[in-house]
């Protein structure tokens, strides 16, 4: 969600050009810095590694891959793994 222009005051006079969303922080656009993956399977963690590393580095943003005991299924990956989700604080 990125809202939509306001009569906001706050960040004038950057807000006059820019949408907040898209102001540079750190000399760095902020949205990049949101993403991140996670790819959730019963494939061996080694099958995946070279491609994690590859794209992470292509993309510029965080690549994980989280190998489950036994398949679950849809739902049951993202139960499963919502701890270490979550630690990463997802927006």
């Amino acid at each position: 969600m990125v809202g939509g222009p306001t009569k906001e005051l706050r960040f004038r006079p950057l807000s006059l050009n820019i949408p907040k969303p898209l102001f540079p922080l750190a000399r760095q656009q902020m949205i990049p810095n949101l993403v991140q993956i996670y790819l959730v399977g019963f494939y061996e963690e080694r099958e995946f590694a070279l491609y994690v590393s590859s794209v992470s580095n292509e993309l510029r943003v965080p690549v994980r891959y989280l190998k489950e005991d036994k398949p679950h299924g849809s739902a049951g990956e993202l139960y499963n793994f919502r701890d270490p989700i979550m630690e990463d604080n997802p927006v």
